[in-house]
């Protein structure tokens, strides 16, 4: 009896539509009823492709001698054989298939997690990212605590949250086949978390060490955790092409990082460098010695005179009667 093989018809979204056994030593596939393998393509020939076994014992298809030929599934140039050693994948006409030797090792199955497990933890993830959120309010309030100072910033996250997980359920449940919204609120959530501890963090560095850099760089670790976040959200749906979704995804997130820093260096330069170094932190934050009463005067005098001499300079393009 001739070794087993097996023959998936992919749909467009890359899904196997259909899985043929073949038993013979060779299949042959086309849109004629005599085939193996029926394929209902219009660029499909009559008996369009063979396979067959070589003489290593390895998986070859061949040009029946076609119109529009033979492809490898990402190929662009059209072959009259193709080993499938390694590499599956077959084109005709507008139809991908995929050839397996009946020994072909699949991947282990993926560990499945309850969709109440995921429930659980947006449940405590809320409750902590919200918490979080309440008590660093409370440290940075300078006015009397009100309803609209607390609670505003509470349901506008909310209302955020549920927005961006609706949006990434809906597109699993058009990709994937199901929702998973409590899997995408999960991430979600986590990522939320993610950005409020670095903010915590790059403002604590920042007045530890009274260093401005860290808190004007912040911006591109948060980046980088919006970045982070989407690849999860696109491992949960799965999608085909991972590696192009991931690459397109990524190459958006470096542009905006780096239209936030060019804008912002550009401010820097009209507005000049902000006179603080962000939020306050209690004294024993401070890693730095304080700057003496002298070295706070003779700065500010090295400032006066410096602005002195930019009050006395002469504008560019002349005096300023040249424009009357």
């Amino acid at each position: 009896m001739a070794a087993v093989m097996w023959i998936e018809v992919l749909a467009r979204d890359g899904d196997v539509r259909v899985r043929q056994r073949v038993d013979s030593a060779e299949a042959r596939i086309g849109r004629a009823f005599d085939n193996d393998v029926v394929v209902d393509d219009p660029h499909v020939a009559p008996h369009h492709v063979r396979v067959f076994r070589g003489e290593d014992g390895e998986l070859v298809a061949e040009d029946l001698g076609t119109l529009n030929g033979l492809y490898a599934e990402h190929g662009a140039q059209r072959v009259p054989r193709l080993s499938l050693n390694g590499h599956p994948g077959i084109r005709i006409g507008r139809t991908t298939l995929r050839v397996h030797d009946g020994a072909h090792a699949v991947a282990p199955e993926k560990p499945l997690t309850p969709p109440r497990a995921h429930a659980k933890w947006d449940v405590g993830l809320t409750l902590a990212l919200f918490l979080l959120i309440l008590f660093l309010n409370w440290l940075n309030m300078t006015a009397e605590a009100s309803a609209n100072i607390v609670l505003l910033p509470m349901l506008s996250l909310a209302t955020a949250l549920a927005l961006w997980t609706g949006l990434w359920a809906v597109l699993s449940r058009i990709f994937f086949g199901q929702a998973q919204f409590a899997l995408h609120l999960r991430i979600a959530v986590t990522a939320c978390i993610a950005i409020v501890l670095w903010d915590l963090l790059t403002e604590t560095l920042s007045f530890s060490f009274a260093w401005r850099t860290i808190a004007d760089h912040a911006a591109l670790g948060a980046w980088a955790i919006l970045a982070a976040t989407i690849y999860a959200h696109l491992a949960a749906i799965g999608p085909r092409h991972m590696k192009l979704v991931v690459g397109v995804v990524m190459a958006l997130v470096a542009s905006g990082a780096a239209m936030q820093a060019v804008t912002k260096s550009e401010m820097r330069e009209t507005l000049g460098q902000r006179a603080t170094l962000g939020d306050l932190r209690p004294p024993m934050f401070r890693m730095v010695p304080l700057a003496t009463a002298d070295e706070f005067f003779s700065e500010a005098a090295e400032t006066r005179a410096r602005v002195d001499r930019a009050r006395t300079k002469e504008p560019p393009g002349g005096s300023p009667g040249d424009f009357e």
